[in-house]
């Protein structure tokens, strides 16, 4: 009696669980919510947690079309849908899915350069997540999410883009800068040019400059 005890398991399967069963090496059943026993001789049940999981995918020092290195993290959000096809698909289905984002992920930065996978940090996540979707070995679950979480470069290299940066402002300040004087010097020349052709918009001029004026003396010579 103490034996079959031994031999006697019992599995609780929750709501949020589902349980596939194996009797004799062989599939038989999703389980449901439940407390099940069963003779661990002959059957097994590998419980699966269905709600949403984070899958972290640490820091892949990957390389740039212009052949620069940047270290990336992933952060991919999936859920099981079917666990009789995780178990009957994959020996590790975390282990190949982390795989797969890695790998989708080196495709996608490869492609393009380094100015482009600081500025498009939206777009690339988008990208690599759509050919993860587009990987027909993956099967049997849902990738909800993914994200790029830090995007790390050298030192050096971090200085030589931050340097990079501020020329780039200060370059288009100057351009600005020098948008605004053209611009000033272009109405000057303007209305240089209406008064050369109507003298009375001078004497205007000087008229609404000496209303607006307090505690000056003008000499206006009358002729």
């Amino acid at each position: 009696m103490g034996i079959w005890r031994a031999l006697l398991k019992s599995v609780t399967i929750f709501e949020y669980e589902r349980g596939v069963r194996f009797h004799n090496g062989k599939l038989t059943e999703v389980a449901g919510p439940g407390k099940y026993r069963y003779f661990s001789t002959t059957t097994r049940i590998e419980v699966f947690d269905m709600r949403p999981q984070i899958l972290q995918i640490n820091g892949q020092e990957v390389l740039t079309a212009d052949n620069v290195t940047v270290k990336i993290s992933l952060a991919v959000g999936y859920r099981v849908i079917d666990p009789k096809v995780l178990l009957t698909q994959y020996n590790d289905y975390a282990e190949y899915v982390y795989t797969t984002c890695q790998l989708k992920l080196r495709e996608v930065i490869s492609s393009i350069e380094m100015d482009d996978v600081l500025s498009s940090r939206r777009t690339l996540n988008e990208a690599i997540k759509e050919l993860v979707l587009q990987e027909g070995s993956l099967v049997g679950l849902e990738i909800i999410s993914l994200d790029i979480k830090d995007m790390m470069m050298s030192a050096e290299l971090k200085k030589v883009f931050t340097e990079v940066v501020r020329t780039r402002k200060e370059a288009l300040a100057s351009l600005e800068k020098a948008r605004g004087e053209t611009a000033t010097l272009r109405s000057l020349a303007k209305a240089a040019k209406m008064i050369e052709n109507n003298p009375e918009l001078a004497k205007l001029r000087l008229l609404h400059t000496i209303e607006s004026s307090q505690g000056n003396t003008f000499m206006i010579d009358g002729k």
